[in-house]
């Protein structure tokens, strides 16, 4: 008679434990301590946060003179792409390979975002009790032509209605030979609930037929102290929670390929987080610029594709361009 070991005739998996009841048991346990402990860590981040976001924080000079210096480079560097034609857009700097890819990606309907840094002569910009904030996004729009991105890039008015709820109120307070002076009340509600008074100076640059660029630089930013009151009070300028100090916005606009592609560039500046609890936020700061970013892309695609629901004034304007007639040739004089 062949010896078999005592329990060898169970099942295999009968073998390995005493019995199958204990061993899920085991398993059950051990998935509710992992789960209760993700939980207690993902609680622990949000509450860290969350603490962290309503510290009240001071914006200073040397943040300030740091921040401006950053935006100079970027816009130096910004500069040379601003021509008639050659490179334009951001993918147009990347290898042959890789640009081949994200036009295709493009074309396709998704989006391009990425999050970039400016450096001087190589060397990182520090920037003293603060953080920025620099995103670049594309995005295409097939069958739309430059004259329509055009439009409603400038219905300021209809703002709170293209960028809603992000945008809540939106008015050109000031106009001179350089540009706009645009008001716009901002929310967001993510990772906490803010709303801010911002005003811009906003400028637009023709560069040939089928280029145009825009540049939106905020000239003041002040936080409502409750964001659920459009009219309330204001805290001082720059001693706020430090979710939002700076704000630039750098738009480019390429007709080509049956339809227009769009960029924009955000440079912004928020308070630095205190290391302890750096590693949770800047993740979560990362997801939401980015969300923010596609929002922001999604929005405007949507309102020069429909612009009769989204931007009436962009539609108003082109209709009436569409419809005035031609001026006749002048009268010849003997």
């Amino acid at each position: 008679m062949q010896y078999v070991p005592q329990g060898w005739n169970r099942p295999l998996e009968h073998r390995l434990r005493p019995s199958g009841v204990e061993f899920h048991l085991r398993i059950s346990r051990r998935r509710i301590f992992r789960r209760r402990t993700r939980n207690a860590i993902v609680v622990a981040s949000l509450a860290a946060v969350f603490a962290t976001s309503c510290l009240a924080s001071d914006l200073d000079n040397a943040t300030i003179k740091a921040f401006d210096h950053y935006v100079e480079v970027a816009e130096q560097q910004m500069q040379s792409s601003l021509q008639p034609d050659g490179p334009f857009l951001w993918i147009d700097f990347r290898p042959e390979s890789t640009r081949k890819h994200l036009y295709a990606q493009l074309r396709s309907g998704q989006f391009v975002i990425r999050q970039t840094d400016t450096y001087d002569d190589g060397r990182e910009i520090e920037i003293p009790d603060g953080m920025v904030h620099h995103w670049i996004g594309l995005a295409y729009v097939p069958g739309a032509t430059l004259e329509s991105a055009e439009a409603v890039l400038e219905d300021y008015g209809d703002y709170a209605q293209i960028y809603a709820p992000q945008v809540r109120r939106s008015r050109v307070y000031g106009r001179d030979s350089d540009g706009f002076k645009l008001y716009l009340q901002l929310y967001k509600d993510s990772p906490r609930r803010v709303s801010y008074n911002a005003n811009f100076n906003v400028q637009r640059m023709n560069l040939s037929p089928d280029r145009i660029a825009s540049s939106s630089i905020s000239t003041r930013i002040a936080q409502l102290q409750d964001p659920s009151q459009p009219d309330g009070s204001e805290y001082p300028v720059g001693h706020d929670s430090g979710y939002l100090w700076r704000m630039n916005d750098y738009w480019r606009y390429e007709q080509k390929d049956g339809g227009v592609f769009m960029q924009v560039e955000a440079i912004s500046l928020s308070r630095s987080m205190p290391p302890l609890v750096g590693w949770i936020v800047r993740p979560i700061i990362r997801k939401v610029a980015r969300e923010t970013m596609a929002e922001l892309l999604e929005a405007n695609r949507r309102a020069i594709q429909d612009p009769q629901h989204y931007a009436p004034h962009a539609a108003s304007a082109m209709d009436s361009a569409t419809a005035a007639p031609s001026s006749p040739p002048a009268a010849s004089h003997p």
